[in-house]
């Protein structure tokens, strides 16, 4: 078994999926990051709106936690982990990015594929997977998908109206044979990237939607909403840069997590982050628009069921 099957460590777990869509008029890309154990009890993720989150095909980062800020559950476990750090994460080449996105893009809507890519952005041979969601225009087909999970709203409070939204599925990132057989193509033939189609698991991981305000707005002025399902989950972590703002705020009866942080184009995203114990699922509003204030993201929150 190589180092990046191996369990016992998320230093040593699969890059899980960096995937991006386009909304309307193709302004809109989002790419996750996450890093999953082979079990699927923990994901490490960041979503970023309208720029280049990086991917990371290599190890995790040697960063420092100047402080770390949690949403625990009722044991008292911590569910969500925002970690206020002094240095970025390292970043991949602007060329492994782009060879990932194009190889995602080649996929049909509702395919899934895994992905290898040797060199120096990859040094621990992680194998990543995407996958290219099914892109709904109206709420009835996104509700189908979901089920009782998740109520979608065609308009959250302040107006903005549902614009797209799909569904992220996940996969079985552990399959040793694929991986070795994979790493085999690539160092006989000397090739940069090698893709295998693989077929997701029925069970979703999260619900992703994106509300416009009035016609004619920029990007910036979206809100973007991400509910993650917490079954199999043990918790999720991101990291917020040392000027960041984090937060503890109360939302319906749950506690949650303010965070207003600055991306790598120098844009400043805010969100909240609500715990639904009871519901077993995390509710993410997100915005990057400067005249929505913390206020306005909690009452969005505040509404949704």
């Amino acid at each position: 078994m190589t180092r990046s099957q191996q369990p016992d460590d998320w230093k040593q777990q699969l890059l899980a999926a960096a995937d991006d869509f386009d909304v309307k008029d193709q302004v809109l890309q989002k790419i996750k990051e996450q890093k999953m154990r082979s079990e699927g009890k923990q994901v490490k993720k960041r979503l970023g709106l309208l720029v280049a989150a990086i991917l990371v095909f290599g190890g995790t980062s040697a960063y420092a936690a100047m402080k770390v800020y949690e949403l625990k559950n009722e044991k008292g476990e911590a569910v969500v982990k925002v970690q206020q750090t002094a240095t970025q994460q390292p970043q991949s080449s602007a060329e492994s990015i782009k060879t990932f996105e194009d190889a995602r893009n080649s996929l049909k809507p509702g395919e899934g594929a895994a992905i290898y890519m040797p060199g120096p952005d990859n040094p621990d041979k992680l194998v990543s997977f995407t996958y290219n969601p099914v892109i709904h225009e109206s709420t009835p087909p996104l509700q189908k998908e979901v089920g009782s999970f998740y109520e979608v709203p065609n308009e959250l409070t302040g107006g903005y109206k549902f614009v797209n939204g799909h569904v992220n599925y996940t996969f079985d990132y552990s399959q040793p044979e694929l991986f070795e057989e994979m790493y085999k193509e690539a160092e006989k033939e000397k090739k940069q990237i090698v893709v295998r189609k693989v077929s997701p698991k029925p069970n979703f991981d999260r619900v992703y939607t994106l509300y416009k305000g009035s016609d004619g707005a920029e990007t910036e002025g979206d809100v973007f909403i991400a509910i993650t399902n917490f079954e199999g989950m043990k918790w999720i972590e991101e990291e917020a840069g040392q000027d960041g703002i984090v937060e503890k705020v109360k939302v319906q009866k749950y506690e949650g997590m303010y965070l207003a942080k600055k991306l790598l184009d120098g844009k400043e995203e805010k969100k909240v982050q609500v715990y639904q114990e009871d519901k077993n699922r995390l509710i993410e509003v997100v915005a990057m628009n400067p005249a929505l204030t913390k206020k306005d993201l909690l009452i969005i929150a505040e509404n949704l069921k």
